[in-house]
């Protein structure tokens, strides 16, 4: 009888652990990150990186920039520092906040939900938006859904146009991406892979107007 307990409360013991190894292989799978690199007149000027990581109804977002343009490749003309954090509950944005050096120009921005809107504290706005606003941080694959978005930089609120353009070879995504093309105050090129992920962006900058690519590292 009790080489028969011992034989079951192995096998107890085996599924608990092969339960328990499925479930955190699954809590892995939820979570994920993407870098990019940011590459202007075919030089790499620097990083892109998210961190997405899911827990029962929260997500939780962290975002970190790095971009220094060089002059023949040289003497440093622009450098761009941001960094951001982002908490999610059931699908809604509860609080954000962000740090930017752009070019020494300190900029940040502190929002949180507040009833059916979002509390808004920034370098330029402060006030009310929307509950259901879209943060700039492009991760979201909801992002091109939208047309009031919020910058995560400044806090200003920006309206934009989006439009659905078809995929080519040459933008080097996975079969079954979307590409999407924002103009207004926000105007850019981003793709979402066949899993709603984060694939390439492509935008002009404002300084001298060349154009900046970001490209999924290791693709």
């Amino acid at each position: 009888m009790g080489k028969v307990y011992r034989l079951t409360l192995a096998a107890i013991l085996g599924a608990v652990l092969i339960g328990w190894l499925a479930g955190a292989a699954a809590a892995a799978d939820e979570s994920w990150s993407r870098e990019f690199r940011a590459i202007r007149k075919n030089q790499d000027i620097g990083y892109h990186r998210v961190s997405v990581e899911l827990q029962g109804d929260e997500t939780r977002v962290a975002t970190q920039i790095e971009l220094t343009v060089k002059l023949l490749g040289m003497v440093t003309v622009y450098t761009y520092h941001h960094r951001s954090e982002e908490v999610w509950r059931g699908g809604r944005l509860v609080s954000i906040h962000s740090r930017t050096d752009d070019n020494g120009a300190k900029l940040r921005l502190d929002a949180e939900a507040e009833g059916d809107s979002l509390r808004v504290k920034g370098t330029d706005y402060t006030g009310l938006a929307p509950g259901n606003i879209m943060p700039t941080s492009y991760w979201n694959s909801a992002f091109p859904r939208h047309d009031l978005l919020l910058n995560t930089q400044s806090g200003k609120l920006l309206k934009v146009g989006v439009s659905e353009k078809p995929v080519e070879a040459e933008d080097g995504v996975a079969p079954g991406s979307k590409r999407y093309a924002l103009d207004g105050d926000l105007r850019l090129e981003i793709w979402y892979d066949a899993q709603g992920r984060w694939a390439k962006t492509r935008f002009q900058a404002e300084s001298d107007g060349s154009i900046v690519d970001y490209r999924l590292v290791g693709e």
